[in-house]
């Protein structure tokens, strides 16, 4: 564990995270004060995954 990791795990600071794609803030934990992560909320994550479904890698050169 490095060092930045483990004094973050062992402060009280706290660090908020929000979803990268609506803004809408999602959890808090511990790290440096003030500082923001970012992930994808559910709603979020659904229609992305929706996204893949209905398009999938390769789908537009598959040949007929």
């Amino acid at each position: 564990m490095n060092e930045e990791k483990k004094q973050a795990d062992e402060s009280a600071e706290l660090m908020y995270v929000k979803c990268a794609y609506c803004g809408k803030w999602m959890d808090v934990k511990p790290g440096q004060m003030n500082w923001v992560s970012h992930g994808l909320c559910d709603d979020c994550l659904k229609k992305e995954l929706e996204k893949i479904r209905a398009h999938p890698p390769g789908a537009d050169n598959a040949t007929p």
